[in-house]
Order: C-alpha cells, then structure tokens, then sequence
C-alpha cells in the first residue's frame, strides 16, 4: 500500500519518545502500519529491543511454576495436569474465599442457637456443588476458549476440575462439621457426605446436555425445593434427609449416577 505523504524528523522523534499529543500519535500509529519507509526511520532503542526479545524467549521457551503448580507437581501429577489444575478460574477462587466465610457463619449460628445446627446441615452439602459449577465452562473460566481446544477438554477436564474443587471442599466442610456442637466421631461428622456427593455426580451428569454452571443451579434449586417442602410440612423433621433410610436412597443415586459418568468418559 503507498502514502502520499511521510512523517517529519520531529514527528517520529515526538512519537518515539511518547511526547506527542494523542492525535499526532495516533495518526502516526495507523501511517507507520503501512509505511514501511518512515518505520526505517524510527528511531528504536537496539539494546531495549534485545532485552525484550530475550525476556519473552525465556517466558515461552521456560514457562516459570508457581506454588501451586510445584505443590502439585510434588504429589505426583503429570506437569500438564498440574498446569491445567493451577490455571483455576478467578470464580473458583472466590468460591473458596466464600466457602470459609459462608461454613464460618454457619457454626456461629450453630452454637448460638438451639435450632442453629439446621443452617450446617443443608449449607455443607451444597457447597461442593456450588464449587463444580464454578470450575469450568464458558462465561466462568476465563481459558475455556483455549482449554476447550486441547486433548484434555470436555468431560476430562471436567472431572480433573471436580477432583480440584471436591478435595478442599471436602476437607474443610469435614473440619468444619467435627466443631458442630455434639459431634465427636468421624460417622457424625460426615451425615452430609453422601447428599453432597450425589448432587455433584447428578450436576455433572447433566453437564453432558446443558454447562455445568447451568446444571449446579438445577441441582441447587433442587436441593432448595425439597428443603422448603419440608420446612412448610409440619409433621416433617427436616433432618429426615441425613436419616439412615435417606442415606441409603443418596448412596443408590450416587451409585447410579457415578456408573452412568464412567460409562460416558470412557466413550469420550
């Protein structure tokens, strides 16, 4: 493409040096993309450029670790692992953050009030959830558009980012539940395992139709609806859903819906 016209000495010295005003630069800008007689012209810091070109071979050629993708790295993951487990979306983070916040709150009501301990036991089944709907997809991870491209994409990824999110979650509902007034075993501690597990296994297989942010807000609303049911039956204990009858139902559906997500990750 030619130009009828070229920029002055002072205009490329002006622009070199960030010292001409916003219109002058920008027309430089757009005249310099095309001409490649004044770009030979301008002057250019040779040294600058060197240490630029280097500084960015070294951050592709050796991409540098951090902590958390050395830690993982340390335990035994596959680096490529590691490195899609550290790349967390900045949701998930959040989540967590809210996580001890929300279960923090719950165990103040829960040795405050006499009834406290209702506010416990229906929040700490719904936090994994919560996590697995914020760990991959399209509008919450950021990467989606360049992990979706990779061979580890789709339900592997998926469920690579559910073991991330279920480990913390898990650990620290667990802690969290052993300082619940009258709680002194490990089986009185966990009453909400099995609840949780099956609406995580339920959100992921549902996934497969719909992304699993949308999917965890089904499950949710699921989980919320059957609460306010038995809040509105009168002659219903709401605990009925942690009783020994109901755990085997929510250990049948886990069962169920983990043999249906093996099943369609080894057909992926």
């Amino acid at each position: 493409m030619s130009t009828s016209w070229h920029l002055t000495h002072d205009q490329l010295h002006q622009y070199a040096n960030h010292t001409a005003d916003g219109v002058t630069a920008m027309s430089a800008e757009a005249h310099l993309t095309h001409c490649a007689r004044c770009r030979s012209l301008l002057p250019a810091d040779e040294a600058w450029l060197d240490r630029s070109w280097a500084d960015l071979r070294d951050v592709v050629d050796q991409p540098r670790r951090g902590p958390v993708e050395h830690l993982l790295t340390a335990i035994g993951l596959h680096e490529s692992t590691a490195k899609l487990l550290a790349a967390t979306p900045q949701l998930y983070r959040a989540w967590l953050t809210a996580t001890v916040l929300v279960l923090v709150m719950a165990l103040t009501v829960a040795h405050e009030l006499p009834r406290g301990s209702l506010l416990f036991a229906f929040t700490a089944p719904i936090v994994p959830l919560i996590g697995v709907a914020l760990a991959y997809g399209r509008g919450v991870d950021p990467a989606h558009s360049l992990t979706s491209v990779t061979p580890l994409s789709g339900y592997r990824l998926l469920f690579i980012r559910t073991a991330a999110v279920l480990v913390p979650a898990l650990t620290l509902c667990t802690a969290a539940a052993f300082l619940m007034p009258s709680v002194s075993t490990l089986r009185e501690a966990v009453f909400w395992l099995l609840p949780a597990l099956a609406m995580v296994a339920g959100c992921l297989a549902l996934s497969q139709w719909m992304s699993p942010s949308t999917a965890g807000g089904l499950v949710g609303a699921g989980w919320l609806l059957a609460l306010a049911l038995l809040g509105a039956a009168d002659s219903l204990d709401p605990f009925v859903l942690f009783a020994p009858t109901a755990q085997v139902v929510w250990a049948a559906a886990l069962t169920l819906l983990v043999g249906v997500l093996l099943i369609r990750l080894r057909a992926a």
